[in-house]
Order: C-alpha cells, then structure tokens, then sequence
C-alpha cells in the first residue's frame, strides 16, 4: 500500500493526521479509518475501503496498486475528501487532469 505525494483529508488537527499517515505507512491497525484509493477491482475511478479492511491477507497480492489518495475518521467524511479530490482536478470543462 502506498501513500499518494498528496493525501487529502478532513482530519483538522496536524498531529493526528500526522500520527496517522505514519500508521498507515508502517502498516498498523487503526480504527476508524476510511481511505480513498483509485479502484483494486472494478472499473471505476475511485473508490473507499475501510483502511483496515486493505490490511487483510486477500489485499497483500495488490498491496502495490493500492495507492491512497485521502482519508478520513468517518465514511461519510471520506465522500467529501473525494468531492474535495474531484474539485481539486476538474476543470471547468470537466476533464479531469491527474498530476
């Protein structure tokens, strides 16, 4: 599993969100957790897991597609940090432009 150079989320305090990210880099079981990630499976662009959920044997043979774009305390809060991902790279067109 990797961490985007960018990780978007609605976590307000800095430490925590920095304890976190630390967390999720080492591989640690934390709860509650909800992360944005482009699609393990399905064909769609992105998707939300339950961070933990990741971390079970069946995800470790794509541990190295997993790439987490944003996270989240709660899932509902992790629907508007893909809202505030998908705003972040539409145009006004809207095309969308990945860096």
């Amino acid at each position: 599993m990797n961490l985007a150079d960018t990780v978007f989320t609605d976590i307000e305090k800095k430490q925590q969100f920095e304890k976190l990210l630390g967390r999720v880099a080492r591989g640690e079981y934390t709860a509650p957790l909800f992360v944005v990630t482009y699609p393990v499976f399905s064909s769609g662009i992105f998707e939300i897991y339950e961070y933990n959920e990741l971390r079970q044997n069946f995800y470790r043979d794509y541990d190295d597609k997993i790439l987490i774009l944003g996270m989240s305390q709660s899932k509902q809060g992790a629907r508007e940090v893909l809202m505030d991902i998908l705003e972040q790279y539409l145009d006004d067109e809207g095309v969308f432009h990945w860096q």
